[in-house]
């Protein structure tokens, strides 16, 4: 019986399970919608992956227009009417061997239909459509044979989308800076500290109040106590749901995510994903002891709620408001650089997600370390002060 009452003094399964039966609901949905929530910006990413082809195509288009420039210079001079759509399609390849044959007896070039396939085949790498690189072609060509009308200066197509761009408000800054955006990390930014915060900030804020507070508020707290059960017990049984509810959420989200991975991605980082995903989590955590020190701290669920809820949705803000202020967002020109003194006002500016997305390259950015120290500081200290708070404290039972 000693014994028993010694477990009771610091955990209590009966009101584990109690804890759990109530919040199970919850706890599923939130976790369903993170889950869908991860595999559709998996998705995206990848298509935007897609779209945007890291393969280095520049031989191969400089190959290709000097194909399409023999071409357009033979037409020229024979009447003919020799096109890279006839080519594609079969049609008299021994006439673009004669072509290719007569532009290598008058220059030095060494032209042939196998080195135009290769160039197509090359090119078709890119995931653009070739038409489109031929309209481009037929652009540059019809300019080269242009010159302006009063300065007699060279016509390009480079300096008309410059002048038409700088006309719309687009200066030449701008769209260097947009060249250099970073898609995939805009879209982790977004991820990691916005839409993939969101679901799982709600369920702490609602977890925090309803464990301890609420239950104070509504009475429910003395039948609680009126068991064998000390108050050290019932904090620390209510802390340890705090800690491992999360880290279920998070891992099971995490397994999602990585599994999807390997389905959208031929190569996948899955310890750059880990540490993301991990350092989510020590950012909840540290949240979560907030809120969970608020719940211990007042005895009324309204004000248990207004400090653990007012906070997290302050930090989530000022991060969305931060997030204007990146270098990604600048570069497109729908933000601004002073909004990201906000990042410096929300405990997840303290989540360093590209420092994080480094652990597995080559060349690993440990900026997120103290950051993520700090945030375990703040973890430990407010789950302690709460705990310890609940415990001294005087409750109206």
């Amino acid at each position: 019986m000693e014994q028993n009452k010694k477990i009771a003094r610091f955990f209590s399964k009966p009101l584990m399970r109690q804890t759990i039966k109530s919040n199970w609901g919850l706890c599923v949905a939130i976790l369903l919608v993170m889950v869908l929530l991860g595999n559709v910006m998996n998705y995206a990413m990848s298509m935007m992956a897609t779209e945007r082809s890291d393969i280095d195509v520049t031989e191969y288009q400089e190959s290709f227009y000097t194909y399409l420039g023999a071409l357009a210079t033979y037409d020229a001079m024979t009447q003919q009417e020799l096109s890279y759509t006839d080519f594609t399609a079969g049609n008299n390849e021994t006439a673009y061997e004669a072509a290719f044959g007569m532009m290598n007896a008058q220059t030095n070039m060494n032209l042939s239909t196998k080195g135009f396939q290769d160039s197509i085949d090359g090119l078709s790498q890119s995931g653009i459509s070739l038409d489109k690189y031929v309209k481009q072609f037929e652009y540059v060509y019809a300019l080269k044979q242009s010159e302006g009308v009063f300065n007699k200066e060279e016509l390009t197509v480079p300096d008309m989308l410059t002048i038409t761009l700088d006309m719309m408000g687009v200066s030449s800054d701008m769209v260097e800076k947009m060249s250099e955006m970073n898609p995939a990390s805009m879209m982790n930014q977004m991820y990691y500290t916005a839409m993939g915060l969101l679901p799982i900030f709600i369920l702490i804020v609602i977890l925090a109040n309803s464990l301890i507070a609420d239950q104070v508020d509504r009475g429910s707290m003395a039948y609680v106590l009126s068991t064998p059960t000390k108050r050290s017990a019932v904090a620390i049984t209510q802390l340890v749901f705090m800690i491992v509810v999360p880290f279920i959420i998070l891992s099971i989200v995490c397994a999602t995510r990585i599994g999807t991975s390997f389905l959208f991605y031929d190569e996948v980082n899955v310890a750059g994903t880990l540490a993301l995903f991990g350092g989510m989590y020590i950012l909840v955590e540290a949240v979560c002891g907030i809120c969970f020190m608020g719940s211990c701290i007042f005895s009324q669920s309204k004000k248990s709620m207004a400090f653990g809820g007012g906070l997290a949705v302050w930090f989530f803000l000022a991060s969305m408001i931060g997030m204007f202020g990146s270098e990604n967002m600048v570069n497109t020109g729908m933000g601004v650089s002073e909004l990201s003194i906000f990042n410096k006002l929300t405990l997840v500016g303290l989540y360093d997600v590209d420092a994080l997305s480094t652990i597995g390259t080559a060349s690993v950015n440990t900026a997120f370390a103290w950051k993520l120290l700090i945030l375990v500081i703040i973890a430990v200290a407010c789950y302690a002060i709460g705990a310890v708070r609940f415990s001294k404290k005087d409750l109206p039972l």
